[in-house]
């Protein structure tokens, strides 16, 4: 029961992190840093107070362990896929998802025995993958993480954690996959001006709530001016993050449009 609500202490804290910042790469650090810690005190208890009894090792390194762990693995993926995400050609960004998705599918079929395994909800190998005992019962060709950390490791653990936050990552990326796909011909308007320019409007109606009562995700008011625009922002986040990292004229494009705002108004001209 413990153990238990300290996992959902652990969820509770990742949702809060991911609907209180909207920058991907500042929620991937947080949420790193959450599971490290969260993994720490795991770790402790079990150098502390061991098991009850073998079954219970299997539940926890099977179960328990794994929502930290994966989590740390899958935010982990996220934060270097988005930090090194390519900023040039559309094309050159759609090769660069396209890559990462094949070699994830390398993986999978690489331990095909072992998916196959879990999806199925087998035991039989239970005790081999998921007790310290048996940390030497290594079926595969990754490298077992259990020699890093004998007390908190076995021959498996890390590989279930690995696969299922791979799984989500698939999923993430076929997102971004499918997203440019949104970006058609819904009008004749083309945004002509560049992808910096668009970042700080987008982040400007956002920030100030005028849309849906200040409730729109700062993904939907960029994916509708994509498509009223037909124009691509591509990593947006990573877009503003530069634009905060600016010395001077942060919101130069918003300062360019107050003063040509007010300029023609004061000349009179509609």
């Amino acid at each position: 029961m413990e153990r238990k609500m300290h996992i959902n202490d652990l969820e509770s804290q990742i949702k809060e992190i991911e609907s209180r910042n909207n920058n991907i790469l500042e929620v991937c650090k947080e949420i790193i840093l959450a599971c490290k810690t969260h993994l720490l005190g795991l770790r402790a208890k079990v150098a502390n107070q061991g098991f009850q009894n073998e079954n219970d090792e299997i539940h926890f390194f099977k179960f328990v362990k794994q929502t930290p762990l994966t989590n740390l693995i899958y935010y982990s993926q996220v934060l270097d896929f988005e930090a090194s995400f390519p900023m040039n050609k559309l094309k050159t960004q759609k090769k660069y998802i396209k890559k990462k998705t094949e070699d994830i599918s390398d993986l999978f079929l690489t331990h095909s025995d072992f998916i196959r395994y879990t999806r199925l909800k087998q035991t039989h190998f239970d005790k081999q993958f998921f007790t310290r005992k048996y940390s030497n019962f290594y079926c595969g060709i990754a490298k077992p993480y259990y020699i890093l950390d004998p007390i908190f490791n076995t021959s498996h653990d890390y590989l279930l954690a690995k696969i299922s936050a791979l799984q989500r990552m698939s999923i993430y990326l076929q997102n971004r996959l499918r997203s440019y796909g949104k970006i058609d011909k819904t009008s004749n308007l083309h945004w002509t001006s560049s992808k910096v320019s668009l970042t700080e409007l987008v982040y400007a109606l956002h920030h100030s709530g005028a849309i849906n009562n200040g409730k729109a995700d700062i993904k939907q008011i960029a994916n509708a001016f994509e498509k009223i625009f037909n124009f691509s922002l591509g990593d947006f986040y990573r877009t503003y993050i530069e634009i905060c990292s600016r010395k001077k004229d942060k919101i130069k494009f918003l300062d360019e449009l107050s003063y040509i705002m007010y300029n023609k108004m004061e000349q009179g001209n509609a």
